[in-house]
């Protein structure tokens, strides 16, 4: 009996689980995509909006971020979008920037979750009404002995094995994009924290420079 015999024989459950099974395969492919497009820091062009940012031309940086593309990109765009910002309103805006890019990086991985959690036993009660239904066949056949109902009960039993196999691929994809999010939350803060302090002296600097202007003059 060949592989493909045996799933038809699975019963109405194996329906859900290939609808599941569609599902795992689509948000791990497009999981694959949506990390392999995160990057790294930009640090040459962070360079360059710092530059830009030294000499007060705000606009010129934002017209240089909105050409550019990327988490970090977004987060730090967010921030020069306010040049006149205090030091904690800067760190409250990368804050929800950062917020903002891990939510969507984390959209679809409940769905994993949720498979992970309800396939075995979405292939568990197909093997239950599989089982019922070998011993009602065996019943109304009036077959007597272990094979009658051996056949009847492999049959069943297939429904498990392919909501445990939908299941364990499922967890071990979220475990393993859950701990992706999480080092790239650590990359996210540390960048958030680094380019507030380089606002924050930015900001200092040109105040510095202003007092003293204003002393000589």
């Amino acid at each position: 009996m060949s592989f493909f015999e045996l799933l038809k024989q699975g019963g109405i459950s194996l329906f859900p689980l290939a609808a599941c099974s569609v599902l795992v395969v689509a948000v791990v492919l497009e999981r694959i995509w949506a990390f392999s497009r995160l990057g790294a820091v930009p640090k040459e062009l962070m360079l360059r909006i710092e530059g830009l940012i030294a000499r007060n031309d705000w606009a010129s940086a934002t017209r240089l971020l909105d050409d550019a593309a990327g988490p970090f990109v977004r987060v730090a765009k967010a921030s020069v979008m306010r040049p006149h910002a205090a030091a904690n309103e800067i760190a409250d805006t990368l804050t929800l920037a950062s917020d903002a890019e891990l939510a969507q990086l984390t959209r679809p991985l409940p769905i994993l979750g949720t498979i992970g959690n309800i396939a075995p036993f979405i292939g568990l009660f197909g093997t239950v009404i599989g089982i019922m239904k070998a011993f009602q066949d065996v019943a109304t056949r009036q077959v007597v002995g272990a094979p009658g109902v051996s056949q009847g009960m492999s049959e069943a039993l297939i429904a498990t094995a392919v909501g445990l196999g939908i299941g364990i691929i499922s967890v071990v994809f979220n475990n393993y994009f859950n701990a992706q999010v999480e080092q790239f939350r650590l990359q996210l803060e540390r960048f958030c924290t680094e380019w507030s302090y380089t606002l924050q002296h930015l900001q200092e600097s040109k105040a510095g420079s202003a007092s003293q202007t204003e002393s000589v003059g």
